[in-house]
């Protein structure tokens, strides 16, 4: 990139919600068209690929939006995956991405050329059969595949012979109707599914390692009344949207006092269904936020079921069609339905990322902590920027509002780069190490660290990898503004 002022170009790697409001903020901010590498057949990200039964939001939909793009029609309190996607879906074309996007194609490695001072991408067309890799060439790479896409799928139910399904990879062609099926897990996609798959199967058995902690939903419809005033009324639906906000944060900052409250409304509602027998398999004995709280009317209500049994035991073998546990117990299966989330700290997945000192990404943060600067950007690997990656995910309210926050950040950076005919930047080894240094130091005293639970926000070393140390309010004051570059190497031509 010439020092004429020449804007760089950019790729965005994933077509996400973070992809998404990434582009739109390129290109409004800065005039560029980048170009979209999305590895499925469709933009979307997570709300693409997840549709197994009963998959939808846990945060209130008029929050889990943009708040540059709020939607006035949103059908429910909480909105089912359709939904999502579609508004996605609205704004890709709203904002005219396909014209800029490669679909169906895989980024397998992105290598910063320190002479050149650009990226180098590898992709392969996946309808390609035999998968040739092509070459592009950038100044500018965001890295928008998120945190939550790599499905986990455990070695020992590699052996099940019957039909075996993740949630994130629903295969809408099996029929569950009269089967026997084995749901293992007990986080967010088994506490959507469970309900619905417990309706057609003959018999459901949830296999928990551990008992997660609800809450209800309060599941409401927007009326055409509601949906007209926020339509006509933009005011309105901004003073609504800031009232899940503040619900939102205020619980997630009393979670460890209303471990008491939690308790009792989960116990009644399973008295209420006759299954006193319930009451200690499914009350945790962790704290409440440790693990993410679930969001639900009826998890509780439909293991109760005559049709369904809570399995607690672990499971120690797995042969044939049959689970074995550590209590002896012995059951065979039609279908195994594998809720078991994803390899978050793994998350690059087949991405191989190969930075300024032939470094890459992929083994410094392999078993140990994923070392950033304000959670965007990374020592050594100049121009390129992380959304919704490491320490930026949330045990509540709205990841978008993370995402458009560092977004907002690494434009204003970009500008400021443009502006001063830099080529390139990355944050120094100093600064990085001390804002590493004071996010570690603040999530040792987090429910994370000290709730008594294992979650995919710790890794196998103990340390919580994936979430944010604190409030969303914090983050955003933390990353407002792009001053200058004090923190930064910079490169010129």
């Amino acid at each position: 990139m010439s020092n004429d002022n020449r804007k760089p170009t950019i790729a965005i790697i994933g077509g996400g919600f973070s992809g998404i409001f990434s582009a739109i903020r390129v290109k409004k901010e800065l005039g560029i068209q980048p170009h979209i590498f999305e590895g499925s057949k469709d933009f979307g990200g997570t709300w693409h690929l997840n549709t197994y039964p009963g998959c939808a939001c846990d945060v209130p939909s008029h929050l889990y939006s943009l708040s540059t793009d709020l939607n006035p029609y949103w059908s429910k309190k909480y909105s089912p995956q359709s939904e999502i996607h579609d508004y996605m879906r609205g704004l890709v074309d709203k904002y005219d991405l396909r014209s800029n996007a490669t679909t169906n194609c895989e980024v397998v490695k992105a290598t910063w050329l320190d002479d050149e001072r650009r990226w180098k991408l590898d992709y392969r067309n996946r309808l390609d059969p035999e998968h040739e890799l092509q070459t592009v060439y950038y100044d500018v790479v965001f890295v928008a595949i998120g945190s939550i896409r790599v499905p986990k799928v455990p070695e020992q139910f590699k052996a099940f012979e019957g039909t075996v399904v993740h949630t994130a990879m629903w295969d809408s062609s099996i029929d569950f109707t009269g089967k026997k099926v084995a749901v293992i897990g007990s986080g967010a996609s088994a506490v959507q599914a469970v309900p619905e798959l417990s309706k057609v199967a003959s018999k459901l058995h949830n296999y928990q390692r551990t008992a997660i902690w609800c809450r209800p939903r309060g599941q409401y419809a927007y009326s055409a009344l509601t949906k007209f005033l926020f339509r006509w009324c933009p005011l309105l639906m901004k003073l609504y949207r800031l009232k899940f906000y503040l619900i939102v944060s205020r619980q997630s900052l009393i979670a460890r006092m209303v471990s008491r409250s939690l308790v009792n409304a989960m116990k009644k509602r399973i008295l209420k269904q006759g299954r006193p027998d319930l009451v200690k398999k499914l009350i945790p004995d962790y704290a409440a936020g440790c693990k993410r709280i679930a969001v639900t009317d009826d998890y509780l209500e439909a293991l109760c079921r005559d049709n369904v049994v809570v399995e607690k035991s672990s499971i120690t073998e797995v042969h044939g069609r049959t689970i074995v546990t550590a209590d002896g117990n012995k059951e065979e299966y039609d279908i195994l339905v594998l809720a078991t989330g994803y390899d978050v700290q793994g998350f690059l997945g087949n991405l191989t990322v190969q930075g300024k000192h032939k470094q890459t990404l992929n083994d410094s943060w392999q078993d140990a902590f994923p070392e950033m600067y304000k959670t965007t950007c990374i020592n050594g690997y100049p121009n390129m920027f992380i959304i919704l990656g490491p320490s930026s995910i949330l045990g509540h309210n709205s990841v978008l509002t993370m995402t458009e926050t560092q977004v907002n950040y690494i434009v204003q950076g970009l500008k400021l780069m443009v502006k001063e005919n830099l080529v390139a930047f990355d944050p120094t080894k100093k600064a990085q190490d001390k804002f590493v240094a004071q996010l570690k130091d603040d999530l040792e005293n987090t429910v994370w660290k000290k709730g008594g639970c294992n979650s995919w926000y710790v890794n196998k070393e103990g340390d919580v990898t994936a979430n944010w140390s604190s409030t969303v309010t914090r983050f955003w004051i933390k990353l407002r503004k792009f001053k200058n570059f004090d923190d930064f190497n910079i490169y010129k031509e």
